[in-house]
């Protein structure tokens, strides 16, 4: 637009924020919805607030379980070491080694509408099978 009217960039922005009090926007991408999309959408709203109308969200437990590794992590642009010369440490100070099977720890929690569970670390190699997941954490800590 300035070089169309031949003036400066900083002119025209000048312009249009102080005189014209304008602002420049992002044009945003969304999902191309339908009447019927739209309307399924509406329906399922509907029918999801007459469910909770008689309080059945306080019955529901969230739950999430997280893999945690226990390993020293590398950012090779922040992790620095100042010297004078690298030949004035060990080499092994300036190496940060990996494992192909490191050691980890599988943590498990849940929220619901009172609160939240305490949470629960499952043993390394232990498989969260309908078995485990029912004795372990099931009953110990949802409904003890």
């Amino acid at each position: 637009m300035a070089k169309d009217i031949q003036i400066s960039r900083e002119s025209m922005r000048r312009i249009v924020r102080s005189d014209l009090q304008m602002k420049a926007y992002k044009l945003n991408k969304c999902q191309l919805l339908s009447e019927q999309n739209k309307n399924k959408r509406l329906q399922r709203c509907k029918e999801l607030v007459s469910h909770f109308k008689n309080h059945a969200h306080r019955d529901i437990l969230f739950s999430d379980e997280k893999l945690f590794t226990v390993e020293q992590v590398l950012n090779s642009q922040n992790d620095r070491i100042l010297a004078t010369a690298n030949n004035t440490f060990p080499k092994s100070t300036f190496q940060v080694s990996r494992a192909k099977m490191p050691a980890s720890v599988m943590v498990r929690g849940g929220i619901t509408f009172d609160g939240r569970t305490p949470l629960v670390f499952i043993p390394q190699g232990l498989k969260t099978n309908q078995t485990v997941y029912r004795d372990l954490i099931l009953k110990k800590v949802v409904k003890p």
